[in-house]
């Protein structure tokens, strides 16, 4: 744990389908770990992680929402006054892709034009998405993209660190 008051605190949201991997990709960077059997997440859960970073120290608030459509009218009431988001997308299923206008509209609505990082999860696994298709929705909404594995950790972390890149650019 750092010690002292944190520079900047940062609400961050998860956004994205149900079962994409929001819940696992917090775990596995808050906690370090991966429970096998998750399940869903119903409504909101909230995790907080303290932690240096170019030479600050932040305090993120992370909202990791459930993605079920049920809870949709539920989504700007979460998102309200994030300072970043991650929308998060499975790589076996185009439709959670196709999905991000939607999520990224409660975003915006809801807490102004914030930093988003677009993260294609579940690269231990085939796609079935071009990397062409990918880059095209992302870059035509002016994203950054990564790509993530919460199950072999691969650049969770880095995730985390963009985003909070992304927070820190001055605003246009």
């Amino acid at each position: 744990m750092i010690g002292g008051e944190p520079d900047f605190v940062h609400k961050l949201v998860f956004l994205g389908d149900s079962s994409v991997g929001k819940t696992s990709l917090v775990q596995r960077y808050v906690y370090d770990s991966l429970a096998p059997d998750i399940g869903r997440t119903i409504g909101a859960m909230l995790h907080v992680k303290s932690l240096e970073f170019e030479g600050s120290k932040y305090k993120l608030v992370i909202w990791d929402l459930g993605g079920q459509e049920s809870f949709s009218a539920l989504r700007e009431q979460y998102c309200a006054n994030a300072s970043g988001a991650f929308f998060v997308f499975d790589r076996t299923r185009i439709e959670t892709l196709q999905h991000m206008d939607d999520w990224l509209t409660a975003l915006f609505n809801a807490a102004g034009k914030v930093a988003v990082v677009v993260v294609e999860n579940k690269i231990d696994l085939e796609s079935v998405i071009s990397e062409e298709q990918i880059r095209g929705m992302v870059e035509s909404r002016g994203l950054m993209w990564i790509r993530t594995s919460a199950t072999e950790n691969l650049n969770v972390n880095q995730a985390f660190e963009e985003l909070v890149r992304e927070i820190r650019k001055p605003k246009e």
